[in-house]
């Protein structure tokens, strides 16, 4: 299933361009509509896209273009206007990749408050085939059978898969879709409709993954109105991407550790990683495990079946995440200590994601890159595993194309794209399926590009933080001049995770805002608040005593009693604040020095002493239960004072009850 999910959810595949079909008869219109997608969560403070200033709708396109007569499609986008009073007239057009993936789950959350979209205008847009376009090409039959493949191995989780990828296929074709109508040269044109239904002269280009192919077919068929281009991950047409996964994904593998054995800290804290993974991947494979995720959607725990291989391929998938670098020693050395909450967390964004277009991306491939063979795999010098496990893969890409039968485009798809309009190249040192050099072959027929290499990027590095945000901006404001990339050398890499971290499940939650924790958290609060309420009243009734000349006379049991359930509630407040103090020190830490931690769940080890207390909090909380029982049975305590302690004894109880929710006891 792993191996099927990066196949399918990978981020790019190589396409190439051709011959322009676009048919003038036909003018493209644009309906203005409610946003289809949703805003950012912010916890129960979710602004809705209009309220982000965006205007939606779809464009009427045809299926065809060469047939101004034939049915026609609709494509979802949604406009940002510039906020600027000076902002330029040529907007920033923006394509995902896939093929298949959703502009919209990525480019409404990084986009919008940058200076970029302060100063032009803003325009996301999905392709035809993909989420939220008529027709969208999803197969409902993969997405349902989610839980079931996970529970594979992913040798049958691959048959299983092929079999519904043939239910997907003629369940589309019986609803009368053109499948072969799915592909870059029509996608490019449907670009071009959109530029004109929008009515804007001339525009920019980003793209991203496959959207860089999307981009150079648009170079290369409707150059006229295109101003500039931005190519972020590229893939050349000119090179065949599906028979270098096998070789990308071991560059990945050994790019990570070169720069641990580079890194003095690293390499004395993971020492031998490379073998300490293929020793991993072998003890799976011998004994797989079987570990419990949470759907997202039905909330519902699945079981996953992993062994080595599908390790393999979940890794393959995170290397996609941001700071990988900095985390991968600390996920192999938790998975070999038997921890395996990373895995459970992160799984389910591959696994359940339901924004993917598993027809699009058939469709696309099929009839552009499908013509290549097994005996085109070049597995010299392969780690061993993924020269094992390559082969079957590189057929299983023939095989999904045996059953999705499309039109095959014509050969000069594959020829390189050369064009003299202004490009910016950019890639990620640590990008799994588009290294450098795929950008380096594209520029060879590119004379007015530049590239720009992230030393510490993944797939996609822009809008991901101020220095290419920055050099972004500088390109779009004078695409004619190189931009100044200085500020990427400038960098600090994130220093590796130790293995001392502590894994705590309570980043996730906090990290995305969600408005059970929220509300959860700000419960615990007002319970902290009421047992802290002690240290104040106590000490104010303890004055208005000494004030007094009124004294009363309590017997030893009473005295015993009454010292003993305040020292437990005060003995409670003192602890408790001392482990949000210090949980809280942990995370700032983390934030302002090293972001790297939150995407492995943990925090440093300065932490571990803390998390022993929510246990004793535990025991304290007893004790008041049963203090504030006791002090019922007295008759000499105001009713007053056993209501305050028994207050003070649910607030207590309250918090414990939270802390349990969250998984801190």
């Amino acid at each position: 299933m792993f191996r099927y999910v990066k196949l399918l959810i990978g981020l790019l595949v190589v396409m190439g361009g051709g011959t322009a079909v676009y048919a003038q008869e036909f003018t493209p219109t644009f309906i203005p509509a409610p946003c289809p997608f949703d805003g950012p969560e912010l916890g129960p403070f979710t602004p809705s896209p209009e309220e982000m200033g965006f205007e939606c709708g779809y464009v009427t396109v045809l299926e065809e273009h060469a047939n101004p007569d034939g049915p026609t499609i609709r494509l979802p986008v949604a406009v940002l206007r510039a906020t600027s009073p000076n902002a330029k007239p040529d907007p920033l057009f923006l394509a995902q990749g896939g093929p298949g993936g959703s502009a919209f789950e990525i480019f409404t959350y990084t986009v919008p408050n940058t200076a970029i979209a302060a100063e032009r205008d803003i325009v996301i847009f999905n392709q035809r085939g993909t989420q939220y376009a008529e027709p969208d090409l999803f197969c409902d039959e993969s997405i349902a059978a989610a839980d079931e493949l996970l529970g594979l191995p992913p040798e049958e989780g691959l048959e299983r898969s092929l079999e519904l990828l043939a239910d997907c296929y003629r369940r589309l074709e019986a609803e009368g879709i053109n499948l072969s109508a799915y592909n870059s040269l029509e996608n490019a044109a449907d670009v071009e409709d959109i530029r004109q239904a929008l009515g804007y002269e001339e525009f920019n280009f980003y793209g991203v993954s496959y959207g860089t192919l999307l981009g150079l077919h648009l170079m290369r068929d409707y150059p006229e109105h295109l101003r500039s281009v931005i190519l972020d991950g590229v893939v050349p047409p000119n090179l065949n991407f599906i028979p270098k996964v096998a070789q990308n994904e071991d560059r990945i593998f050994r790019e990570l550790f070169r720069a641990c054995n580079d890194d003095p800290a690293c390499a004395a804290d993971y020492p031998n990683l490379e073998g300490r993974l293929l020793q991993l991947v072998d003890d799976l494979n011998e004994n797989p495990a079987i570990i419990e995720v949470i759907d997202p959607e039905t909330k519902e725990t699945v079981d996953v079946y992993l062994d080595g291989r599908a390790l393999l391929d979940f890794f393959f998938q995170t290397f996609y995440l941001p700071d990988m670098y900095a985390i991968f020693p600390k996920i192999v050395a938790d998975l070999e200590a038997g921890n395996y909450f990373f895995v459970a967390q992160i799984l389910p964004l591959f696994a359940f994601d339901q924004t993917f277009s598993e027809g699009m991306y058939y469709s696309v491939i099929c009839a552009e890159d499908g013509d290549f063979s097994v005996a085109d795999l070049d597995m010299a010098g392969l780690l061993p595993p993924i020269a094992e496990y390559a082969p079957e893969d590189m057929q299983s890409y023939l095989d999904g194309c045996t059953l999705w039968p499309v039109e095959l485009l014509p050969p000069e798809v594959d020829d390189a794209v050369s064009s003299d309009i202004p490009t910016l190249l950019l890639s990620g040192r640590f990008d799994p399926v588009t290294p450098p050099y795929f950008a380096e072959k594209a520029a060879e027929s590119l004379p007015n590009a530049y590239h720009v290499v992230d030393p510490l990027g993944s797939h996609g590095v822009a809008f991901g933080g101020d220095c290419i945000n920055q050099i972004v901006q500088d390109f779009l404001n004078d695409p004619d001049v190189e931009p100044d990339a200085s500020c990427l050398r400038a960098l600090d890499s994130a220093a590796t995770v130790p293995p001392s971290a502590v894994t705590f499940p309570l980043l996730g939650p906090l990290a995305a805002l969600e408005t059970p924790f929220l509300w959860q958290t700000g419960l615990a609060t007002l319970f902290l608040l009421g047992v802290l309420s002690a240290f104040v009243v106590w000490f104010v009734a303890f004055l208005a005593r000494a004030a007094g000349n009124k004294r009363r006379e309590w017997t030893q049991a009473e005295k015993r009693l009454r010292r003993g359930g305040r020292l437990l509630a005060l003995a409670f407040g003192g602890l408790a604040v001392l482990f949000v103090a210090g949980v809280v020190t942990a995370v700032i830490q983390v934030l302002f020095y090293n972001t790297a931690y939150l995407s492995v769940y943990s925090l440093p080890g300065m932490v571990r002493p803390f998390l022993f207390i929510p246990y004793l909090l535990l025991l304290l909380a007893v004790g008041m239960v049963v203090a504030a029982t006791l002090n019922w049975r007295q008759k000499g305590f105001s009713v007053w004072s056993k209501l305050y302690y028994t207050f003070l004894a649910v607030c207590a109880v309250g918090y414990v009850v939270v802390l349990m929710v969250h998984g801190l006891i």
